[in-house]
């Protein structure tokens, strides 16, 4: 046993108690820090991507919870010859990619299609007759059964039904700007209720058959109407504005940069005309480029296009926000977003972005998905 003189043992004794000070120090600062680096996005994520294997160029919709339909093709090998375009496209058609057992598979009954809406047990798509070049015919399959009658109105769409209209609808008003909702829930009007239409005025919801609207707390040039979208789960509508209003001053600032430290307002609006609102917090990938937010049971799911350079994905990809805090899934280009009806899965296409332009660069963007749901289960 070896005996330590009197002075190096309160030196030794000294220094331990430095050493346990400082650790102490550690461990508080990060218990402090941890829920910042949470919400700074910066923590790998714990949800696993699922990778469809195929390009994709846009996402139609659910035709169940498992179930994503979307448009893929493939570039060909390069090859000498093959000009500016690049290599020929290939395998190009709507394929139908069960999340479940994996298994892709290309739908032959949506050859020729466009414009495919999917929403559960309802399809629709437009397709030319054979020998027609003006004429549309719109096809439509409930349960199964399919309907083919002409195309009326292009205008006459219900993207929240995936449904044409053979009739003028109500919502169709001429010099305005609506929305068509469920069609139990009415539509909502950008354009009513004051006279100079470039005024940045409340938007108005009307409910079916009736001629007084319900003003929203929400203005037309907070939220454009191709961003509205359906949680059927929730029941209701969400709305991310894509410009601040300052709620003292009523001044405005430019799309795309939020206010930095300015949390983003999202509002939830139910079918009838209640609005309730709840908070995003701040994140770098707020101060530029574009984003988008689709509703989810477990939070809001969150697209930034915000990059550092071509070839460098930077703030860019997809965010989960939940419980005040914001948690980075996927980094890279997320587009085509679509939430399944029991909100969920994502799918998206999905451009890692992590190269500049050049061989098979094309082929890497493919169709993902996560099971927000599952995942979340597993983290609790």
């Amino acid at each position: 046993m070896t005996i330590l003189p009197p002075m190096l043992f309160v030196l030794t004794a000294t220094n331990r108690a430095k050493k346990e000070d400082v650790a102490l120090l550690v461990v508080l600062f990060m218990l402090w820090v941890s829920p910042q680096l949470v919400a700074c996005s910066e923590i790998g994520p714990i949800y696993t991507i699922q990778d469809s294997g195929k390009r994709g160029v846009g996402v139609s919709g659910w035709l169940d919870n498992d179930r994503v339909v979307f448009y893929g093709e493939q570039r060909a090998q390069a090859k000498v010859g093959d000009g500016l375009e690049g290599p020929p496209i290939v395998d190009a058609g709507y394929y139908v990619w069960d999340t479940a057992s994996g298994t892709l598979s290309k739908d032959p009954h949506f050859e020729g299609a466009v414009k495919l809406c999917v929403q559960g047990n309802v399809v629709t798509f437009l397709r030319k007759p054979p020998g027609e070049e003006k004429q549309w015919l719109v096809v439509t399959r409930v349960n199964g059964q399919e309907t083919v009658v002409p195309l009326v109105n292009t205008e006459w769409f219900n993207r929240f039904t995936c449904l044409y209209y053979e009739q003028k609808p109500e919502w169709a008003i001429s010099n305005h700007e609506t929305l068509a909702l469920m069609d139990v829930h009415g539509f909502l009007d950008w354009t009513s209720g004051e006279q100079q239409p470039r005024q940045n005025q409340r938007i108005t919801l009307y409910h079916p058959n009736e001629t007084e609207g319900i003003i929203l707390p929400i203005r037309m040039r907070q939220i454009w109407r191709s961003d509205v979208v359906y949680a059927p789960f929730k029941h209701a509508y969400l709305f991310a504005p894509h410009s601040y209003i300052d709620s003292e001053t009523g001044k405005e600032d430019p799309i795309g940069p939020w206010p930095k430290g300015r949390p983003i307002p999202v509002w939830w609006l139910a079918p009838d005309g209640t609005v309730t609102t709840e908070t995003i917090p701040y994140m770098p990938f707020m101060r530029g480029g574009s984003r988008a937010f689709f509703p989810t049971r477990e939070g809001i799911f969150v697209t930034s296009h915000k990059t550092d350079d071509l070839g460098k994905p930077g703030d860019a990809g997809g965010y989960l926000a939940r419980n005040d805090r914001v948690t980075k899934l996927i980094p890279g280009m997320v587009d085509h977003v679509s939430i399944s009806s029991d909100g969920c899965r994502a799918a998206f296409v999905h451009d890692p972005y992590d190269t500049m332009y050049g061989k098979d660069r094309l082929n890497r963007i493919t169709v993902k998905a996560i099971n927000i749901c599952q995942e979340n289960r597993h983290a609790r």
